[in-house]
């Protein structure tokens, strides 16, 4: 009997711990443009982007991003190879950055100049 009470314990300790998996974390707390702008200007200068710059953020990640929190960053000049980059944050530190993608939404953002 007391194996069958073990059992069963673990059984529904099991289970709600798959539901309180389920609930999503809060987000961490987002960056500011201005927290950003150094974080900003290093990823634009070593993707060679070409000054002045846009833009676009704090947007929110999707769940399956690195980080909770996406700014984008682009160059105003209309240079044939003119490349968005997304720089991901959490808690107001930079955690990695890369050329936008469809994912990233920073084609639908609305870009302001820096």
């Amino acid at each position: 009997m007391r194996t069958l009470t073990i059992i069963l314990s673990s059984i529904m300790l099991g289970a709600c711990s798959g539901i309180l998996e389920g609930i999503p974390e809060p987000a961490a707390e987002a960056p500011t443009i201005k927290s950003a702008t150094a974080d900003i200007k290093r990823v634009a200068a070593e993707a060679k982007l070409p000054d002045p710059l846009e833009v676009a953020g704090p947007i929110e990640a999707k769940p399956a991003t690195v980080a909770p929190w996406i700014v984008c960053v682009r160059s105003s000049t209309q240079a044939p190879a003119n490349q968005t980059y997304a720089l991901f944050y959490r808690d107001i530190k930079l955690i990695s950055s890369r050329p936008a993608a469809i994912v990233d939404r920073c084609d639908t953002q609305a870009f302001v100049r820096l």
